[in-house]
């Protein structure tokens, strides 16, 4: 059993700076921790990977492919392999987790 606290770990990515970190891995699944702050920038990107955004709390924006849709702490987000998508427009802080499957880098 593997176990953490994700406010702990928003803790220690807001001390070090970092935008993410990977909290847990398996060849099948992987999760990270997302942060982010106004003024912040999420670049245009897509994964080989299916993702599921769970945002924890504040509230931003999720451009996937030129589609924008507000996303709030509670909300879940479920994006197929290969969709082009960044955040954007960072109200406040911003915390997420994002499960991959099967784990982020193991068909690359």
């Amino acid at each position: 059993m593997d176990t953490f606290t994700i406010r702990d770990v928003a803790d220690e990515l807001a001390t070090t700076g970092a935008e993410s970190t990977e909290a847990f891995r398996t060849d099948n699944v992987s999760l990270e921790v997302m942060r982010f702050e106004p003024g912040d920038e999420d670049s245009m990107h897509a994964h080989g990977e299916d993702e599921i955004y769970v945002v924890e709390s504040g509230t931003a924006e999720l451009n996937v492919e030129g589609d924008v849709t507000p996303v709030s702490a509670g909300d879940i987000v479920h994006l197929d392999p290969g969709t082009e998508h960044r955040f954007q427009a960072f109200e406040d802080e911003l915390v997420m987790t994002v499960v991959y499957a099967p784990a982020t880098g193991v068909h690359d």
